[in-house]
């Protein structure tokens, strides 16, 4: 990512321009100090200086660069993490997503720790370089009853919580058991999550976001952690990309064949892109017709259940839609790769889908 170093002609001289409250602009990078100060209005934030670019056509998470975009530049944080940003200047906030990595230069060397392109600073009525509030370092605890969405998010007052080291079927994804038949685990271990812990007040400590949108989280439901449950009882695996966490407790599960060890399964992380060669994990040996069920389009041609009748289609740039029975264009969509099916709105919104227009 390149970065702006003068002043430009147009809308691009944003990229360089630091106003004060004055309205003077800093000429130049070596003077952005004396103009730009902290406010001390981010509490148990972190505020930090913040500038725009407009450079570039392609991102270093490989997305185009949309000038328009919620997306914003920076070396603090995992490509794909969205994060609150506050404007402390006129206390707009906007959930931004991290696609790209910078600053570079002279901007870096001063401390600017996040580039925004033109749509984030419209979104949060930055004029220019600035300071803006970033999520404390600290995880937020997140209290009450929990609405389970799938197998690992639930949402808790309003928050959409992404439950963090396992990752659990999709509500569309198929297994099979030992004999071979297909049976709907992503739904199962939605309804399990719900059964154990649907009716009782959890307690989340929460920090970050994945690039949905949702808050990272790890929850106890009376001091028992709800992730480590649902991997020890097999209706979710340790993510190995979270350093394992729940590593022996997944040892556990598919010793005692349970949840989805009890037939074959694709892992979670593989379902949406699954081929031919796909890994299936589980039952050592299964019938050819189960290979086909795991591996092959037939799985997602039909709803997995009456309740799961959205169809949703995720385009190559990642962008998701979703459509509701008795849409206009609803019956003429057909099912099949880079599709899959949703049970409510609330999930499909949750997984970053937007409804298609009329």
């Amino acid at each position: 990512m390149r970065f702006f170093s003068k002043m430009t002609i147009g809308m691009a001289a944003v990229a360089t321009i630091a106003l004060a409250s004055s309205g003077a602009y800093a000429r130049g990078w070596d003077t952005v100090h004396r103009f730009v100060h902290k406010t001390g209005k981010c509490g148990a934030g972190k505020e930090v200086l913040a500038s725009l670019y407009t450079i570039g056509s392609r991102t270093s998470s490989g997305e185009p660069m949309k000038h328009d975009g919620l997306t914003a530049a920076s070396h603090e944080y995992p490509l794909g993490t969205t994060v609150v940003v506050t404007n402390p200047a006129n206390g707009r906030s906007c959930s931004i997503r991290v696609n790209d990595r910078g600053p570079y230069g002279k901007p870096r060397d001063l401390g600017v720790k996040i580039d925004f392109t033109l749509g984030s600073a419209r979104c949060l009525g930055m004029r220019g370089t600035q300071y803006v509030c970033l999520p404390g370092e600290e995880p937020v605890e997140i209290a009450g009853m929990a609405l389970v969405i799938d197998g690992n998010t639930v949402e808790i007052s309003g928050t959409k919580i992404r439950l963090q080291g396992i990752d659990a079927p999709e509500t569309d994804q198929i297994c099979v058991d030992e004999k071979g038949t297909g049976w709907t685990c992503g739904l199962a271990a939605r309804d399990e999550l719900a059964k154990r812990f649907g009716d009782k007040p959890w307690t989340c400590q929460v920090a970050g976001h994945d690039k949905y949108g949702r808050s990272l989280g790890s929850c106890t439901v009376k001091e028992e952690s709800v992730e480590e449950w649902m991997v020890r009882s097999g209706w979710a695996v340790s993510l190995v990309r979270s350093a394992s966490t729940y590593e022996a407790s997944e040892v556990i599960a598919r010793d005692a064949q349970s949840g989805l060890w009890s037939g074959a399964f694709i892992m979670p992380s593989d379902w949406r892109n699954r081929n031919q060669k796909t890994t299936i994990v589980g039952a050592a040996n299964v019938p050819s017709s189960a290979l086909e069920i795991l591996r092959g389009a037939a799985a997602v041609a039909e709803a997995p259940s009456p309740e799961c009748a959205i169809k949703g289609t995720i385009a190559k740039g990642g962008q998701c839609t979703y459509q509701q029975p008795g849409s206009h264009l609803y019956a003429k969509l057909k099912m099949g790769p880079s599709k899959r099916w949703f049970c409510s709105v609330k999930e499909a919104e949750t997984a970053g889908c937007r409804a298609v227009k009329k």
